[in-house]
């Protein structure tokens, strides 16, 4: 044997022995993360399901806190959650085998489907665009009164329809990216006109009943599921029943329910298993769009985030997902042959750093647990003193405010998120690891502060 074909046997062995280390994960590691969610538990309140699998079998599963607080019931072994945004994993997977059944082409035009949109901007706006976030179409808040009305209202599919068709392009389709559900609706909608089935059907149908996936569906407002878990939201640092949000305007879109060792059947049938042509796994998880997509670095397929690393063994390809009653992610490592799902029913967590602290742990990381940290009162004029606009040298803006008694942090177009006083000028945050230190002049007025976040240091100096 030469060289060359000794240093090829190495490293296949090599990569078969990391690659089986990690899917297995050793009993060290199954214990940090253990630790790791009772932490998040204390800190975040964390209050889920998190499942792990390797090589096709699981290797970590846990449920940590209630599926009801008013009933006291801990969760089921294998719990139901809605899964919010992870649904559209499933529209694009639909679409994409309807233009392989040459039920559809991915660059017809809405007017083939709608032809009473004629010859306007929407008119001309494709499927593709659709899939890959680049129609024009904004998110949900383009809806009048989405927030504070439409989206409480038990619509009819027809209604629905027509809230989505008044929408405003905010640009010229495929011009610019901008995240939107209410494509996603379109979707579903076009594939229930060229199937002549509800949504439901086809997803039974083309996904669900041949993957065996029992526990997974639409919701409605007015369905009872078994094994659903009770919903809540995070409000602050309490807990409240979570506001109702209307399934209607949902569909395709974030209108799903499932549970952890379902979704991990679903990886795995897209992985790898041969269930799916691979001509059409080939489109789902090729980058389809380089572009920011809802203000994310990775790239996006069809319906999947894509984070391609400098280690391959890195590669992830996931979605995340967010509404009333639900935090969640699922994803897979293509190249370790790893599926990670995390599923909540409590809104506003922060599962994708979580999602990042389990990378950690599962791929052998230096990782340091999470230090639990007790939130000190202040007095209202202290917390006011602090409001402000602040600058950093890159010309990044943080915004420093008061709501009620609760301060609050926002920077550039990120959502906002809670502070806590561990003294009269540390501050810290529960669902962002970030760490902000006001700095006084002599006369004891803020001139500044100091954030830190995942290690770095970043300096602003406060607007006058």
């Amino acid at each position: 044997m030469n060289r060359p074909q000794i240093f090829v046997l190495v490293f296949i062995c090599l990569t078969g022995y990391l690659t089986k280390s990690v899917a297995q994960i050793r009993k060290e590691q199954t214990e940090l993360i253990d630790r790791y969610l009772s932490v998040q538990q204390q800190s975040i309140g964390f209050n889920g399901t998190v499942m792990i699998a390797g090589n096709d079998s699981i290797v970590y599963r846990r449920s940590i806190g209630k599926a009801s607080l008013e009933l006291d019931v801990r969760f089921s072994p294998d719990p139901v959650f809605r899964i919010a945004s992870i649904t559209k994993q499933f529209t694009a997977m639909l679409v994409v085998l309807a233009a392989e059944e040459g039920k559809l082409a991915l660059g017809d035009q809405l007017r083939k489907y709608y032809p009473q949109l004629g010859q306007s901007d929407w008119g001309n706006i494709t499927v593709r665009q659709l899939l890959i976030h680049t129609s024009g179409l904004p998110h949900n808040e383009g809806i009048a009164d989405y927030w504070q009305k439409i989206s409480f209202l038990p619509l009819s599919d027809q209604q629905a329809t027509d809230e989505v068709f008044k929408l405003k392009l905010l640009s010229v389709p495929g011009a610019k990216t901008q995240y939107s559900s209410p494509g996603y609706f379109i979707l579903a909608s076009i594939l229930e006109k060229i199937y002549h089935q509800s949504y439901g059907d086809i997803l039974r149908e083309k996904i669900t009943a041949p993957l065996r996936m029992d526990h997974t569906g639409v919701c409605t407002a007015t369905a009872i599921i078994n094994g659903m878990v009770s919903p809540y939201h995070q409000l602050a640092d309490r807990l409240i029943t979570a506001p109702h949000r209307d399934y209607a305007l949902m569909k395709g879109s974030g209108n799903l329910y499932s549970t952890a060792s379902d979704l991990l059947k679903w990886n795995m049938a897209l992985n790898g298993s041969g269930h799916f042509n691979k001509t059409v796994t080939d489109q789902i998880f090729a980058i389809q769009n380089a572009q920011q997509v809802n203000g994310r670095n990775e790239s996006y397929g069809y319906g999947w985030f894509l984070r391609r690393s400098s280690s391959r063994e890195r590669d992830f390809n996931f979605t995340g997902g967010g509404t009333y009653g639900c935090s969640a992610i699922s994803g897979y490592y293509p190249n370790a042959n790893i599926s990670v799902v995390i599923l909540s029913n409590v809104s506003t967590l922060p599962v994708g750093e979580m999602q990042s602290g389990i990378e950690s742990i599962v791929f052998g990381d230096r990782f340091d647990i999470p230090v639990v940290r007790n939130a000190v009162k202040l007095e209202p004029l202290q917390l006011y003193k602090l409001q402000g606009t602040y600058t950093a040298d890159n010309g990044h803006q943080l915004a420093i405010f008061l709501r009620g008694d609760q301060l609050y942090a926002k920077m550039g177009q990120n959502p906002f998120f809670e502070l806590y006083a561990s003294d009269s000028t540390v501050f810290f945050g529960k669902k962002v690891p970030v760490q902000v230190e006001f700095e006084k002049d002599s006369n004891d007025t803020i001139k500044g502060l100091t954030a830190s976040f995942k290690g770095q240091l970043v300096h602003f100096v406060k607007n006058k």
